[in-house]
């Protein structure tokens, strides 16, 4: 389906699945290995205690069959290496569930079940109540995302069924050269996107930082805002002209991708001016990657063209609004501007204190 791992890295954090979260799973794996055939056994006999559930998996082979799949899984999910074999193996899952007319209801009556009964375990096996707890949080998150998976893909499975539905109709499509599926992911893409540098364009800036606020403020973490703007870019068009303008517009595309973490959003959010949108990430976390940044572009740019920054941070405490954000933002990367002409190795300005030094100078770096 075409889920990469970046799009892993992003749901397991909006599941706020953390390193230590992380943690807390694979350090239950020993003494969960001891447990599992009890464990196994408690799920099937209360799984088999539902008519509706045993008319499908009491044949002997079938509940044989399950036995070793549902201890394979338990292991694999407390594992928590979330790789890219686990998730195609859950991504069949949901399609192995559509074939066989197993309902999302009976899917989920079984996840009840065996969080119910991992949650009892972990409370009998866990040697203080505080780490029970902490064991049980991570595996409640990682079910939901392995849940999200494999419903996913069930309903790629009805999408699959309504494609062929309507097979009759995208052979007249095809006749007139309309490809509307194709068609329409495309004006998406375009729609989230800007087409020159790749990065995602103000609109699409507009809806993550909304949701990450969100999340950040659920959570209780940090959030930084960065707010870029490129010094000399006029120059550069006025005296080499837009085709030069366009491609120093696409550098900045280029080393703000070799930069930033598969959880950062970076935007063209609109002219020479860019954002990137850092969750999890307070300002002192945000010097080393725009420090990066900067050295990234500065090598690759042959213009004399450097950045001014302006960086704002939100929570984990102390939360803002968006309008708030990108406001104080965008005047401190002004600050940083006014600055950079009286001094030039004054290019980035943050709130606090944490990030008001001298941080980049054409051709050095302190």
């Amino acid at each position: 389906m075409g889920i990469s791992m970046q799009e892993v890295d992003r749901r397991l954090h909006m599941f706020d699945f953390t390193p230590s979260a992380r943690n807390d799973l694979t350090s239950f794996c020993t003494t969960l290995k001891s447990a599992l055939p009890e464990i196994i056994e408690e799920f099937y006999t209360r799984q088999l205690a539902n008519k509706e559930i045993a008319a499908i998996i009491s044949p002997p082979e079938t509940l044989a069959r399950l036995r070793v799949a549902m201890s394979n899984f338990i292991t694999t999910l407390f594992a928590a290496n979330y790789d890219e074999t686990y998730i195609n193996g859950r991504l069949l899952i949901g399609k192995v569930h559509k074939r066989l007319n197993i309902t999302p209801k009976l899917y989920m009556s079984g996840i009840s079940t065996l969080q119910n009964v991992l949650d009892r375990n972990i409370d009998a096996l866990s040697s203080t109540d505080s780490k029970a707890q902490n064991i049980k949080a991570a595996l409640h998150k990682a079910m939901l995302f392995d849940s999200e998976l494999v419903f996913e893909s069930y309903i790629d499975s009805y999408q699959e069924e309504m494609e062929q539905a309507r097979a009759e109709v995208n052979h007249y499509a095809a006749s007139l050269e309309i490809k509307v599926e194709a068609l329409t992911r495309q004006l998406y893409e375009q729609s989230i996107h800007d087409a020159l540098t790749g990065l995602y364009n103000r609109a699409a800036f507009n809806e993550h930082l909304e949701r990450e606020l969100k999340v950040a403020q659920r959570y209780q973490l940090p959030l930084c805002l960065a707010y870029l703007d490129l010094n000399g870019f006029k120059g550069v068009n006025d005296t080499y002209g837009h085709e030069a303008g366009d491609a120093v517009l696409q550098q900045v595309g280029a080393s703000m991708f070799s930069i930033t973490r598969s959880v950062d959003v970076a935007c063209r959010y609109g002219g020479d001016e860019f954002c990137i949108i850092m969750p999890r990430c307070n300002l002192e976390n945000a010097q080393a990657p725009l420090q990066r940044l900067m050295e990234h572009f500065d090598a690759a740019c042959s213009h004399n063209v450097t950045f001014s920054i302006g960086v704002v941070q939100s929570g984990p405490s102390d939360f803002k609004d968006a309008t708030i954000l990108i406001s104080e933002a965008d005047t401190l990367m002004y600050t940083a501007k006014a600055r950079a002409h009286e001094d030039p190795g004054h290019h980035l300005c943050t709130t606090e204190h944490l990030l008001d030094s001298t941080e980049h100078l054409r051709g050095t770096a302190s």
